[in-house]
């Protein structure tokens, strides 16, 4: 599946020359193999230093060439799927860089440069990573429009991007017509003319969305009665119950709360600008009851173009919703994980390029964080190489390992394992930090291993 996971993301690149597409699968193989060190650390020569540097810096390469290979293969991982997820959000990059400032003569004054990186990337149902769909990288202007927004068109502000990426995940529905794509979004995705942007697309063409709301719009629901959002909702009649397990967050402790599940179509009645017509659509709002003292409760106002005839459909349009976090742990493994905001490349190109390689890599560890517990009983050899789980077994067990490759779920444990995960009864499933960790520990023992191996040959 991942195993050959460099030729399979660099087989679609849309690269100006192959031996550009070779170099960027020899970049992805040395930095894939140690994400959190430098460029000089990761490289095996001063030669393969050098070679990554000039390939970051060609202006032949671009950040959308980079991902045009994995964006391919993603596609292909979605083949065949009856439900394809596609969050979409925004993160924020400090790159620190040194700068002189006027009047502080040779002092070196450090300074960071700050990069957003809005991203869309597809997810089964069950929370495994398939790729990154589509992903927009740009810097702020110094000075903020600020007090000047509302009179800027939506074609000119940030917030078109969450238009953007909805239209993308509209092309990936019509290329896969057997496929419901369902783009989601936080609040920030809250945006009127998305609603609107739906309504006008095709249904054969049309993406499914479910945004949580941010705005207490105005409704009409009786004519000519008028209320709000939230207002609404406090009575409107309950579908049902159900509870949702929460995990830990700073002092809180994991809780399970039960939640009360509601559901109507609404419609938005538009006010404050002349393009915003009124929009029809379906909201699920879901409520927790009897929050523990002094803990803010579980609130989502849902806001979706999927029908919802009961129950099972409301909670299926919550559950399809909490995906939407994985895109920020996904957020998680490129920082912490292979460590982004330590780059030091002081140029804007070869920063863009640079995180283009840095996703891919990303993914890979997320992803076969996920499969571990979606598919335990699949074949490890579907994910790792010979070698890997070779390794994996050797060093956690001390012995030869199988002839046949075990479980999927055993060697992903073991290799969390050498990322300091104990595996107890009380522990649950091992999480992306102690994969990332054991997968550098598990890098470190195969070089020592053949290291040894050649000097003992020789």
């Amino acid at each position: 599946m991942i195993a050959d996971w460099v030729k399979s993301e660099t087989d679609g690149c849309e690269m100006a020359d192959k031996r550009l597409t070779d170099r960027l699968g020899k970049i992805l193989t040395q930095l894939g193999s140690t994400p959190e060190r430098s460029i000089p650390n990761a490289n095996d020569s001063w030669a393969d230093v050098q070679a990554t540097y000039r390939f970051l810096n060609n202006p032949r390469v671009s950040f959308n060439d980079i991902i045009s290979g994995h964006r391919t293969a993603t596609l292909k991982r979605m083949s065949g799927a009856r439900v394809v997820l596609i969050p979409q959000d925004t993160t924020f990059f400090n790159f620190a860089r040194q700068g002189h400032r006027e009047g502080f003569g040779t002092l070196v004054i450090p300074e960071s440069d700050q990069h957003l990186l809005h991203v869309s990337a597809a997810f089964t149902p069950d929370r495994v990573n398939l790729g990154v769909v589509e992903a927009t990288l740009w810097q702020r202007p110094e000075k903020d429009a600020g007090y000047q927004r509302r009179k800027v068109p939506i074609q000119d502000k940030e917030s078109m991007r969450w238009l953007d990426h909805y239209k993308r995940a509209c092309d990936i529905q019509a290329a896969h017509p057997d496929t419901l794509v369902v783009s989601i979004a936080d609040r920030e995705g809250d945006i009127h003319e998305w609603f609107g942007l739906a309504d006008d697309t095709a249904l054969e063409r049309q993406a499914a969305y479910i945004v949580r709301a941010k705005c207490n719009r105005r409704l009409e629901y009786d004519d000519d009665e008028h209320s709000t959002l939230w207002e609404y909702f406090q009575h409107t009649k309950r579908l049902g119950q159900y509870t949702v397990d929460v995990p830990p967050r700073g002092a809180q402790p994991a809780r399970t709360a039960r939640m009360n599940v509601s559901a109507k179509v609404v419609t938005f009645v538009g006010r404050s600008r002349a393009s915003k017509t009124p929009v029809e659509l379906q909201v699920v709002y879901a409520k927790e009851l009897q929050p523990p003292h002094g803990v803010k409760g579980i609130e989502w106002m849902l806001l979706t173009n999927l029908h919802v005839d009961d129950f099972d459909g409301a909670r299926a349009i919550i559950e399809w919703y909490r995906c939407r976090w994985e895109i920020e742990v996904f957020f998680r493994v490129l920082k912490g994980g292979c460590q982004v905001e330590k780059l030091r490349l002081q140029n804007t190109e070869r920063l863009e390029n640079c995180l283009a390689v840095y996703l891919i890599i990303a993914w890979r560890l997320h992803c076969i964080t996920m499969l571990a517990r979606s598919m335990p009983e699949l074949p490890c050899d579907k994910v790792f190489s010979r070698r890997e789980w070779h390794t994996i077994l050797l060093m956690k067990d001390k012995k030869k390992p199988p002839k046949h490759p075990p479980t999927l779920y055993e060697v992903t444990r073991k290799l969390a394992m050498l990322g300091g995960f104990l595996g107890r009864k009380g522990d649950g499933e091992p999480g992306v930090k102690n994969i990332w960790i054991g997968f550098q520990r598990l890098l470190d023992y195969i070089e020592a291993i053949e290291m040894f191996n050649s000097v003992s040959s020789s």
